[in-house]
């Protein structure tokens, strides 16, 4: 997830380029992995969702631009929402969302990362 592009409204929205270097973190709660703890959680506000700035969380990623290993850096894709490896280390500082935890040879799917934002 990104700031939206007008930051007065303090949204976010999900990335659509890859190596977006206005990448917030992962929305998490996807999958088997509830988010630990929220954080500036108010009352009447239904559009909030957790983000998750650090720790592991189920990622949604696209492995047709590359397959992912475990280890891999992962990055914001052109794919809505999606994450996939982080290939081309002078796009990567300040892009990377984490390191995938799962491996993926192809397609789109769900797998678990640690979130580290750099």
């Amino acid at each position: 997830m990104k700031p939206k592009e007008a930051y007065d409204d303090r949204k976010l929205v999900q990335c659509t380029q890859p190596y977006d270097k206005r990448v917030a973190g992962v929305i998490s709660g996807a999958g088997d992995l509830k988010p630990g703890l929220v954080l500036g959680r108010r009352v009447g506000h239904a559009d909030r969702v957790p983000l998750a700035l650090i720790g592991r969380v189920n990622c949604k990623v696209d492995a047709d631009y590359e397959s992912i290993e475990v280890g891999d850096l992962l990055t914001t894709s052109a794919t809505l929402g999606h994450a996939m490896k982080a290939s081309d280390p002078t796009k990567s500082f300040g892009s990377v969302i984490g390191k995938a935890l799962r491996p993926l040879k192809a397609g789109c799917d769900l797998i678990q990362i640690l979130v580290a934002l750099q």
